[in-house]
């Protein structure tokens, strides 16, 4: 495939036997894109080359950012020491500068992003570059499916810069929110809205290709990586033939596992609330990865 960082691993399945795209660290292959703000651009060069795992990559006027040096601590499921001398230093990730004032990091995985916006958010001072939003594939790809260069290999432009995105509108969205609650005169009715609107929202399918804001420096990394990880469920299992699973039933999953392990003591709790005047409802792979080729082989 003329890049090792993409694996094939086989899948076996009814009816049909697929070939997962994974990537060289063991990830399932998922273009993602992670959006920057530049305050300064002469500072993130400058961070960029005091960075041994960092490299300029001519061809693609990219700064390179690679599974080497600084960034070798970095834990995948498959890490650093596991790689085959042959496939190393594997390319995480392209950043490119698009203007003075924007920059985007292209990478093949959720994990990568997750661990991109940690590793970078350390070498690069705030006061320069910022995180703002991503933008993310919600699906698994076929070695089957006769992928072209342009969706396996980077910059990823035919997915992320098209106009048949789903780009959020929170203007929208509260304003639907609000006249739905706005419909309500009591005051149940109006939290039973407010749960019926999100549960209604939760029962559709992920856009194909979804920009979701970063809230990095708000929330941490800590919800960004839960909102990708359910997104990766969802897409795990249309991959395995369950393609009407959405986020309410994950959701679902996840509120019933922890009836399942704490169900007694929530009980007990609820037992000790003084009584409102008012009734309470509790509410396989085997693939193929993309192979990320060594360095020297892709250049």
């Amino acid at each position: 495939m003329g890049d090792s960082d993409l694996v094939d691993t086989l899948m076996f399945g009814e009816p049909v036997k697929k070939t997962l795209i994974t990537t060289r660290t063991g990830e399932p292959y998922q273009p993602s894109r992670v959006y920057y703000q530049v305050f300064n651009q002469k500072t993130v060069i400058g961070a960029f080359k005091k960075l041994r795992c960092m490299q300029w990559e001519p061809r693609l006027n990219a700064w390179r950012w690679l599974y080497d040096q600084e960034a070798r601590k970095i834990r995948f499921d498959v890490s650093w020491n596991q790689v085959p001398k042959e496939y190393r230093p594997i390319v995480l990730g392209d950043f490119y500068f698009r203007g003075s004032t924007e920059m985007v990091l292209d990478v093949r995985s959720f994990q990568r992003v997750i661990h991109a916006i940690q590793f970078f958010d350390k070498h690069i001072n705030r006061r320069a570059a910022r995180v703002t939003k991503l933008r993310v594939v919600n699906k698994f790809f076929d070695m089957n499916d006769q992928l072209g260069d342009e969706q396996l290999h980077p910059p990823f432009d035919y997915f992320f810069d098209r106009e048949d995105l789903d780009l959020p509108d929170p203007v929208a969205f509260a304003r639907e929110l609000e006249e739905t609650i706005q419909e309500q005169t009591d005051e149940g009715d109006r939290i039973r809205a407010f749960s019926s609107f999100l549960e209604e929202r939760s029962k559709q399918p992920l856009p194909e290709i979804e920009e979701i804001p970063a809230h990095f420096y708000e929330d941490g990394i800590e919800s960004l990586e839960m909102a990708l990880t359910m997104r990766t469920v969802e897409a795990r299992q249309h991959w395995a033939g369950n393609t009407k699973f959405t986020q309410f039933d994950l959701i679902s999953e996840m509120v019933q596992a922890i009836r399942d392990e704490f169900g007694d003591e929530v009980e007990a709790e609820a037992d000790e609330v003084p009584d409102q005047g008012a009734d309470q409802e509790t509410d396989q792979e085997d693939g193929r990865e993309i192979q990320e080729t060594p360095q020297e082989a892709e250049e």
